[in-house]
C-alpha cells in the first residue's frame, strides 16, 4: 500500500526489532504498512476515538492483517504495560497532547525510541523530550500536501545542544536542503512582519523576535 509522504517519513525511522505503539493511529495505514514490511513486528495501534478504531479495523481486515495488529481503545500510554513496547510513535497532534501522553513516565521505562511529528511548538517539544532522557538521533523535514512537517526520532541517551540546535534541530541543520530554505524563509518573513507590529513597549517580545530573525538569516546565507 502507498503511504503519504508524512507517514512514509515516520516509517523510515522504524526498525525490524521495534515493538511499537502507534498512539492516535487514525485509520492504521502506517501500522498496516509496517506489518507488511516487517512480518514479525509487534504493533499496537491505539486511538482515543472509537470511530477511528472502527475504520482502522476495517482497513486491517481489507489488507488481511486481522488479528496481527493489536487494536486498543484508550488515551495515550494508558492502554499498555511498560514491558510491552520499546518504541512510541506519536503523530498528527499538538505539543500539549504529546506532553500529556509522555508524562506517564513509568510507561517509558523500557522505551528506547520515540518518533514524533508534532503539529505545534516543535522547539518546546524537542526540549521536553530531551529532558525526559532522550537525544535526537535523526530528523527530517517533509512536505506533504503543501504542508512542511518535522519528523524526529529520539533515542534514549544524553546529549547537549545549543540554542540553534534546539531551534532548528541538530540533524536538520546538517542537511540544509531546499525544503529547509523554503520553510525558514517563510518563518523569517512571518517574524519580520510580527516585529513590525509589536509596540515599542513590548521589549521582551521584540528582543525575542529579533533573535529569531538573526539566527534564521545566518542559516539562510
Amino acid at each position: 500500500m502507498r503511504l503519504s509522504k508524512r507517514l512514509k517519513a515516520i516509517a523510515e525511522f522504524i526498525d525490524e526489532k521495534d515493538k511499537i505503539i502507534d498512539i492516535g493511529c487514525d485509520h492504521a495505514l502506517l501500522d498496516i504498512y509496517l506489518k507488511d514490511t516487517y512480518k514479525d513486528m509487534k504493533i499496537i495501534a491505539s486511538d482515543v476515538h472509537e470511530g477511528a478504531l472502527k475504520m482502522a479495523k476495517k482497513n486491517i481486515e481489507k489488507y488481511n492483517f486481522d488479528g496481527k495488529i493489536d487494536l486498543r481503545l484508550g488515551d495515550g500510554l494508558s492502554v499498555v504495560n511498560n514491558n510491552e513496547i520499546n518504541t512510541i510513535i506519536i503523530s498528527g497532534i499538538g505539543y500539549y497532547n504529546i506532553v500529556k501522553i509522555l508524562n506517564e513516565k513509568d510507561k517509558l521505562e523500557n522505551v528506547e525510541k520515540i518518533i514524533i511529528q508534532s503539529n505545534t511548538d516543535i522547539v518546546k517539544m524537542r526540549k521536553f523530550v530531551i529532558k525526559l532522557g532522550y537525544k535526537i538521533e535523526d530528523e527530517v523535514l517533509v512536505e506533504d500536501k503543501d504542508i512542511i512537517y518535522t519528523v524526529i526520532k529520539f533515542v534514549k541517551g544524553k546529549e547537549k545542544y545549543d540554542y540553534k540546535q534546539i531551534y532548528f534541530g541538530p540533524k536538520i541543520l546538517e542537511n540544509k536542503n531546499e525544503l529547509f530554505k523554503e520553510y525558514y524563509s517563510k518563518k523569517l518573513l512571518k517574524y519580520q512582519n510580527l516585529l513590525l507590529q509589536l509596540p515599542n513597549s513590548d521589549i521582551v517580545n521584540k528582543l525575542h523576535h529579533k533573535r529569531l530573525i538573526k539566527i534564521i538569516e545566518e542559516e539562510l546565507i
